[in-house]
């Protein structure tokens, strides 16, 4: 990233960079009655989205934000964790994570945001039919329907990302940068300190750093 992107101003403990991934909503989708205390109400945290990205400190500094919706639960995976806890039931529950995630969508639409459907992603990885799914159809992850071998792939305990996970949400937050900002793809972007290997480079900037002492 160019030296004068890497500058950040800190603004009443808000540090603002000109890039910004607002991923949120996989605690909040928990159940309200869920032991955790995580529940965040959906229309409450649609409004905890818009505030954040028409925020004045956010705004002033004109920054490229991608929403990046919280991606699917698997039931199966999360429910023994749960029941370590002590919980009776299961704390988090795939219909729900699938409104929190639809509910993220509907905020970049409607403030002109890209979203990253991450949701929508890892499903589709498992050849479920989002577009042709129906309110009140079992979805992958529940209980309710037996254990979706690909699902497990992606996230170690139900909720946290394996390896092919992160590699959905790199692949899937590049797409935009490259549709929204293609003067930000990592090819296009100067580098801020020399190659690893190139040590003249770094011993040239090392003069350099040390005769502006």
């Amino acid at each position: 990233m160019p030296e004068d992107r890497l500058q950040a101003t800190q603004l009443g403990g808000l540090l603002v960079r000109h890039g910004l991934a607002i991923f949120f909503g996989a605690n909040d989708s928990s159940l309200p009655d869920a032991p955790n205390k995580q529940h965040v109400p959906l229309d409450e945290y649609q409004t905890n989205l818009e505030k954040i990205i028409t925020h004045p400190k956010i705004k002033e500094h004109s920054p490229r934000i991608i929403i990046i919706a919280p991606p699917p639960i698997n039931e199966h995976l999360w429910w023994p964790r749960d029941q370590s806890n002590g919980y009776e039931r299961v704390s988090r529950v795939a219909s729900t994570t699938k409104e929190y995630a639809d509910a993220a969508c509907n905020v970049g639409a409607k403030l002109g945001i890209p979203v990253v459907n991450l949701w929508k992603a890892f499903m589709s990885r498992i050849d479920f039919k989002a577009d042709a799914w129906k309110f009140g159809d079992p979805l992958p992850g529940s209980l309710s329907i037996p254990q979706n071998d690909a699902l497990m792939k992606l996230m170690y305990d139900g909720l946290h990302f394996e390896p092919e996970g992160y590699r959905i949400l790199f692949e899937e937050l590049m797409k935009v940068v490259v549709e929204q900002w293609p003067d930000q793809v990592p090819e296009e972007l100067p580098m801020v300190f020399p190659a690893w290997n190139d040590q003249e480079a770094w011993k040239a900037r090392e003069r350099t750093q040390t005769s502006s002492k």
